[in-house]
């Protein structure tokens, strides 16, 4: 589940960030920027953190987590957390337009972005595959 949240919501950011980038906008882009990422990561880490239902559905499943984990879920385990690996790259990025590169706020999110994608494409969907196969593999 949170593996689908997260690509889920990876997608999300990115449909809504692209807009930011569309030519007649861009000059408005490059005002608004800093303060829709002051607001917008500001608000992140809460809903990044796991939902009640999340600890529920573990304590529920005592006996998955007492056997030993199989690579492929310690592989799903190792890509979701790499997820934060990221940060360093795009920080510079997200702490950029937080500052107000001025006319450079979109050309910031364009890294931004390219980095999403790839970290999206790389860890988030990897780690998305892992535990669906292991999923399917448990239940069969």
């Amino acid at each position: 589940m949170s593996s689908t949240s997260s690509l889920w919501y990876a997608w999300d950011q990115y449909e809504q960030m692209a807009i930011f980038r569309r030519q007649e906008l861009k000059g408005l882009s490059n005002q608004l920027l800093p303060r829709y990422f002051t607001a917008f990561f500001a608000r992140g880490p809460a809903r990044a953190r796991p939902a009640p239902d999340d600890r529920l559905l573990l304590r529920g499943h005592r006996a998955l987590l007492l056997r030993r984990p199989r690579a492929r879920e310690g592989t799903g385990l190792s890509l979701a957390i790499s997820h934060l690996a990221w940060a360093p790259a795009i920080l510079p990025s997200v702490k950029a337009i937080e500052k107000d590169a001025k006319e450079k706020n979109v050309t910031q999110l364009d890294a931004w972005l390219r980095l999403h994608v790839w970290r999206s494409l790389t860890v988030d969907l990897g780690a998305w595959a892992c535990c669906i196969i292991a999923t399917v593999k448990l239940l069969a």
